[in-house]
């Protein structure tokens, strides 16, 4: 099947109108040939890991920590089910689902749809972990050991300065930094690495939108990367014919962070992990200086 490597479909995406395009912000934030951890918010459902990677420098490729279903065959029918509500709404599934002739067509596309997902995730070496609830013990330890392989490979690649991304809590954070989440992973990653003699680079990546990108503002975000359609916006707006505001996507880079304790406690590192989410959350309500309007 053929699929694209990380730096051509990062190419491909930021070259071909298919996506929105988001724009970098504190680049010069991001530490050069040293052992960086980016951690990003989730608020656009599972979009966060494109947009970061079409605005992180290019070299060397992030590896992303992603649940085990979207780089494997592991449990493909709940991979399928995630990847049919994200692209068709309700109302056009259930439409394709009326008579055997547009359900067996709807079947062998999404079929199709979820093999090419998972052959393309497979070319980004993307660092597998189990993130739901196990149902039986069998599958704990299935979980543990699977979780535990991430971690090592996760430090493997810090060790060689090769840039690692995490959402920290594994859903849609930083929306109420007085009530963080407090997964202890990152200062856990960081601590680890510190007992190795090398202090990790925590750099918070925040992703804003204006609007929000889901099925409706899509085609918005899209109109606004071809030029014509945003020159015709921007001529409503001086002939006072309409007020255009156009979509804004931005990625956030904050200077870095670190976390250099050998044998932190727990309270530690909840402490840290607060402290992180508040300034990600921060982030994310500040009001952007760049005007929006085209």
């Amino acid at each position: 099947m053929l699929t694209l490597s990380y730096k051509n479909f990062r190419n491909f995406l930021r070259i071909v109108p298919i996506c929105p395009k988001p724009e970098a912000i504190g680049l010069e934030n991001i530490p050069k040939d040293e052992p960086t951890l980016y951690v990003y918010n989730h608020i656009t459902r599972r979009a966060e890991p494109m947009f970061l990677g079409m605005t992180a420098p290019a070299k060397p490729p992030i590896r992303f920590f992603a649940e085990i279903t979207i780089v494997s065959n592991y449990q493909r029918s709940r991979t399928k089910e995630d990847i049919v509500d994200s692209i068709f709404s309700r109302s056009f599934q259930q439409k394709m689902r009326k008579n055997a002739l547009t359900r067996f067509s709807f079947a062998k596309l999404t079929d199709f749809l979820t093999r090419f997902f998972i052959a393309q995730m497979s070319r980004f070496q993307i660092i597998p972990i189990y993130l739901h609830d196990p149902p039986t013990r069998d599958e704990e330890l299935v979980k543990r050991h699977i979780n535990k392989l991430a971690l090592e490979e996760c430090l493997k690649c810090l060790e060689n300065h090769i840039p690692v991304a995490i959402a920290p809590s594994g859903g849609s954070t930083h929306e109420a930094a007085e009530n963080p989440i407090s997964q202890t992973i990152v200062p856990t990653l960081a601590s680890l690495l510190y007992k190795r003699g090398k202090v990790v680079k925590i750099v918070p990546s925040i992703v804003k939108e204006r609007p929000t990108v889901n099925k409706e503002t899509y085609k918005k975000y899209l109109a606004d990367r071809i030029p014509l359609c945003r020159f015709c916006g921007w001529l409503m707006n001086k002939i006072k014919a309409s007020r255009y505001e156009r979509p804004r996507l931005i990625v956030e880079f904050l200077p870095p962070l670190t976390f250099a304790q050998a044998n932190p406690t727990k309270a530690e590192k909840i402490l840290f992990i607060t402290e992180l989410q508040h300034a990600m959350y921060t982030a994310l309500r500040k009001e952007n200086s760049t005007e929006i309007i085209g």
